[in-house]
């Protein structure tokens, strides 16, 4: 094999590599925290809102908020990760709010899955994105997104806490 043939091919493999390397890394910075479930109001006679979510820096700050606004309320929320959508039986509620991540120019696919199983109940969506765009979104949902930005955070409380308590 020639010379300039081997060192190309070094040179390929070796930026293929790289270039893994840091799609990887990027994905594994960008991804979120699993969430311990919990519930708010639990013992709350009025309407229960599942409030499905992610951790990160920005939607805990934003989600602390949203409870502590909403302590007292006469509603139930039950609080789970996204991951556990797929154990959630949407009928048990009488509201769904699902607050998730764009991540490679859409929200993860059990978010879509979930959704589009329970496509006959109302579902409440805010999505985050550091692009502040959800460019794949589907034209039939309701969804707010924003960059999840500090300056951000009260327009996500306010819409969370609006998606809840409006009845």
């Amino acid at each position: 094999m020639k010379k300039i043939v081997k060192i190309s091919l070094i040179v390929l493999g070796s930026a293929a590599i790289i270039f893994a390397g840091v799609m990887l890394s990027y994905r594994y910075i960008k991804s979120m925290d699993v969430i311990a479930s919990e519930e708010v109001n639990k013992s709350a006679t009025g309407s229960h809102v599942l409030l499905a979510t992610q951790g990160s820096n920005f939607k805990n700050s934003v989600m602390d908020q949203v409870k502590q606004d909403l302590k007292g309320e006469n509603i139930h929320i039950s609080i789970v990760d996204t991951t556990k959508l797929d154990k959630v039986k949407a009928s048990d509620y009488d509201k769904i709010v699902l607050f998730t991540t764009v991540q490679s120019d859409d929200i993860p696919k059990n978010v879509t899955k979930f959704m589009d199983d329970n496509d006959d109940k109302s579902i409440h969506i805010a999505v985050t994105a550091d692009s502040n765009r959800w460019d794949d979104k589907p034209k039939d949902v309701d969804a707010i997104s924003e960059a999840s930005k500090s300056e951000n955070k009260q327009t996500f409380v306010d819409n969370l806490t609006k998606a809840i308590t409006s009845p």
